[in-house]
């Protein structure tokens, strides 16, 4: 594992998923700005990148210590059924959302326009650039961080480190 080593990975994803379950914590208490931070933490944790020497690097923690890591599918109710099979990461963050929007937006971009665009880690200054007022974006969001909590702890955090 290049450039950090993997006790060093898994103590960054224990804080990051610890963030990501007392965020929802603070959004189910009332304190619904919180869902700003979990997109953050999805971020970090499912579909962060950079750009080095031109090229798109996924530096997100999860495909780096489970690279097979695969999660229930989105159906069209919003909800993810533990009942079908699992599909890879890649493909379950290009789900798009049931939401009936033209075009559509995936798990990807509502995650990344949150951080991106809508004061999770920036905020644009361009006034077309965010998400559809008729999104409720909190909801989305509080939703995917709901699911992925629990099955990121399970398939990334060793039981006793």
């Amino acid at each position: 594992m290049p450039y950090r080593t993997r006790l060093f990975l898994q103590t960054y994803t224990r804080d990051s998923i610890n963030i990501l379950e007392n965020s929802l914590k603070m959004i189910h208490e009332g304190n619904r700005a919180f869902y700003k931070v979990v997109a953050v933490e999805l971020r970090t944790l499912l579909c962060d990148t950079t750009r080095r020497h031109n090229n798109i690097l996924d530096i997100s923690l999860a495909p780096r210590l489970a690279p097979r890591l695969a999660l229930h599918p989105l159906e069209q109710d919003g909800s993810f059924n533990r009942s079908l099979a699992r599909i890879p990461l890649a493909e379950w963050l290009e789900q798009p959302l049931p939401t009936g929007l033209e075009p559509p937006i995936t798990i990807r971009e509502l995650i990344r326009k949150v951080c991106d665009q809508e004061g999770g880690a920036h905020v644009d200054p361009k006034p077309d650039s965010g998400l559809p007022e008729e999104l409720d974006t909190a909801a989305w969001i509080t939703a995917i961080g709901s699911y992925a909590a629990p099955e990121l702890k399970a398939a990334l955090l060793p039981e006793n480190t």
